[in-house]
């Protein structure tokens, strides 16, 4: 298996790291949700959505590599794929910093109504804050820092790796075209 990805261009291997590394986040994710209990606030759900949008991004772009034959294409998903990345580590560091109670986050996530609503007082319940779980608190931890700070270094880690790919991709189709450009010049 690592015969076959060596194998592999740098950008076909960066997508394909990519690929994995989201998936695995989204399966840690869900695990935590449902086997150990951790309901996700909303800054959860959406930095679970940076990693399923880079998931795909990145099987577009295998796609794009292997099947279509397209390295351009596959560049371009790379770097879609490291845009996606830093929001993804963007969306993680505001949700670290909300859990270290840096800055206050969203206004869904400070808890929610303890009172059952009625239709008379759907009014007054519009003005109120939504049940949802807090994203101050971190449910886990382990050696201090939260999924969300673990997230941050991932997303970071992933980011730099499909930037890298991309500018290499990007340099090398510069050469390439400009080695062309000097041969098909006339003498």
């Amino acid at each position: 298996m690592l015969n076959a990805f060596s194998k592999l261009s740098l950008t076909e291997q960066a997508l394909t790291v990519s690929a994995t590394a989201s998936g695995l986040l989204l399966i840690g994710a869900h695990l935590f949700e449902r086997v150990g209990g951790f309901p996700p606030c909303v800054l959860c759900l959406d930095q679970r959505e940076a990693h399923w949008t880079a998931l795909g991004a990145a099987i577009a772009g295998l796609v794009i590599a292997r099947v279509l034959k397209s390295k351009l294409g596959a560049a371009a998903a790379v770097g879609a794929v490291a845009l996606i990345y830093a929001v993804s580590a963007g969306l993680a560091f505001y949700h670290t910093g909300v859990e270290y109670l840096f800055w206050p986050g969203p206004a869904i996530c400070s808890g929610g109504i303890t009172e059952s609503i009625n239709l008379d007082a759907i009014g007054s319940a519009l003005t109120q804050k939504a049940d949802a779980v807090s994203c101050a608190d971190a449910p886990w931890r382990m050696f201090g820092v939260s999924m969300a700070g673990y997230n941050l270094l991932a997303s970071a880690g992933l980011f730099a790796l499909t930037l890298f790919a991309a500018i290499a991709e990007n340099r090398r189709a510069r050469i390439t075209r400009g080695s062309s450009n000097i041969q098909n010049q006339p003498s």
